[in-house]
């Protein structure tokens, strides 16, 4: 292998934008960016990573990685917090599918986006608001509780029941995402879920499941680092749909939330690997570290 862009990514007129933010990330953000960077497609794709101030080194390791691979832009600014920074991801987003791969998160091979985009055609009146895909949850190489975090087979058939899609799984149209106005910076913990809610409610949006893995997502992050976080993450949702909703029902989609995840657990070794990681030229490997 030569190089990462022999597979020709291209930030030009891009059918997906994937967003990753990032604060501190320099343990694992190059292999967020890895991941995309040696995806094989036949359309074209952007990668936006936003930063809002990592000391760590993080930037560098963004701005020596941009300056290899044309279809990466980057952001350096303060925000105020997670949601936010989603946002001004958005902003500068200009794919027709907007994707937001967390920066300890990556895709799980090469043919992620081809495997999630198969027969869609960029521009097609016929492409789906949503596709949505399966995630993986854990730590790699460790036997033990890992989570499979798969698109329910009822969504969208029971709508506003309280089922939901992963965000790292989920590609939406962009078009949708500005109408909604994006991410409820105002929230800490569940604004992506909430966004999913309003999204199915306002716009009953079609939707394209892809019944297989795209995303490995690493143990940890603000909503599910902890039991305490998790909970912290439910209160706030409830609090949230008991505006617009009632409290009954409110309780209801949360309560299902919780089950949906529960059913996630399994036990073993969760079957992800940093597949890339013998892939990337000497040269960018030198570049990144």
């Amino acid at each position: 292998m030569n190089s990462a862009s022999q597979y020709r990514l291209n930030p030009v007129d891009p059918f997906i934008s994937v967003v990753t933010v990032s604060l501190n990330a320099a343990t694992t953000i190059a292999d967020a960016i890895a991941s995309v960077s040696l995806q094989q497609v036949n359309f074209n794709v952007e990668h936006i990573c936003v930063d809002g101030g990592s000391t760590d080194g993080s930037r560098e390791i963004i701005g020596r990685w941009s300056a290899r691979v044309s279809h990466l832009r980057s952001i350096f600014e303060a925000d105020r917090g997670l949601f936010d920074a989603m946002n001004k991801g958005l902003s500068a987003a200009r794919g027709e599918y907007v994707v937001f791969l967390n920066a300890d998160d990556f895709w799980v091979d090469k043919t992620t986006l081809a495997t999630a985009m198969k027969g869609l055609t960029p521009g097609s009146p016929h492409n789906p608001d949503l596709v949505l895909c399966d995630v993986s949850m854990g730590t790699l190489g460790h036997l033990g509780v890992w989570r499979h975090r798969r698109v329910p087979k009822l969504l969208g058939k029971l709508r506003g029941c309280g089922l939901f899609s992963v965000h790292p799984g989920q590609f939406t149209k962009r078009r949708l995402l500005d109408a909604i106005g994006g991410f409820n910076a105002d929230l800490r913990l569940s604004a992506d879920v909430v966004q999913y809610y309003d999204l199915e409610r306002k716009f009953k949006p079609s939707i394209r499941m892809v019944r297989s893995d795209v995303t490995f997502m690493r143990l940890g992050g603000a909503s599910n680092s902890s039991l305490r976080a998790m909970y912290l993450g439910s209160v706030e949702l409830y609090r949230h749909l008991a505006l617009s909703h009632s409290f009954v029902r409110a309780a209801g989609m949360v309560i299902v939330k919780t089950l949906q995840s529960l059913i996630e657990i399994r036990y073993g070794h969760c079957p992800h690997s940093r597949w890339f990681a013998s892939e990337i030229d000497s040269s960018l490997v030198s570049a990144v570290t």
